[in-house]
């Protein structure tokens, strides 16, 4: 017989599930009551208050969800290898074999990502800065583009994650037999992170060039 701390965590699952059950039958994340979620999970609608405040805390629990997932497996490729190429086609591979796997999960970061309440975007918003940080000490550990500048590094390792988050969309539209679509997805994605490690590299820092405050000085004088 299941104790009470167990039978708790088996409405939270539930409750998560059944509002990942809303999205994968197409719906908006958005568009979903309480009540609908409570309903799919099996509970009365009361006892969602036991486990999360409103819709944004439950939002929050499926970002964690997702997020403790892809931290470990995407350390464990990291940590496979230190040969830059085969560590970048592991990474998205894990990725978008990830997206396939769990669409429902990641249909609800795309459609959080661009709307849904600015509490639930700002969390995945840090999820992705978790991720570019790692990605920054990666490199720095390598001893790779040791001649950029820390913010410079930084905004190289975010275009990174960034160019691997925005084809999210594209992967849940890819059929789950489509395995050579799948493979050109993986190698195209690949070839844009290589692209940008090798603009990276050749970039060189100018202490001449304009700070962005200067700039906008600058664009401000000429409108004037």
């Amino acid at each position: 017989m299941a104790s009470r701390s167990e039978r708790k965590q088996q409405t939270r699952t539930a409750l998560l599930q059944g509002a990942l059950a809303w999205v994968e039958e197409g719906n908006d994340f958005a568009s979903i009551s309480i009540r609908e979620v409570a309903k799919r999970a099996g509970v009365v609608p009361t006892s969602f208050y036991r486990h999360f405040t409103d819709l944004d805390d439950l939002a929050l629990g499926l970002v964690d969800e997702l997020s403790i997932a892809l931290r470990q497996l995407m350390r464990e490729a990291r940590h496979k290898t230190r040969q830059t190429d085969k560590m970048i086609y592991d990474s998205v591979s894990i990725f978008v074999d990830n997206a396939l796997a769990n669409q429902p999960m990641f249909r609800f970061m795309s459609q959080a990502m661009c709307g849904g309440s600015e509490i639930v975007r700002r969390a995945i918003r840090n999820e992705l800065d978790y991720f570019a940080r790692e990605l920054e000490a990666d490199i720095r550990a390598m001893g790779a583009l040791s001649h950029l500048s820390p913010s410079t590094l930084t905004m190289t390792a975010q275009l990174i994650i960034n160019t691997v988050a925005a084809i999210t969309v594209e992967i849940l539209d890819t059929a789950r037999d489509n395995k050579s679509l799948q493979t050109a997805l993986k190698k195209r994605t690949v070839k844009q992170i290589q692209l940008i490690l090798v603009g990276s590299a050749h970039w060189r820092e100018s202490s001449s060039a304009p700070t962005d405050e200067l700039r906008e000085e600058k664009m401000t004088t000429k409108s004037s």
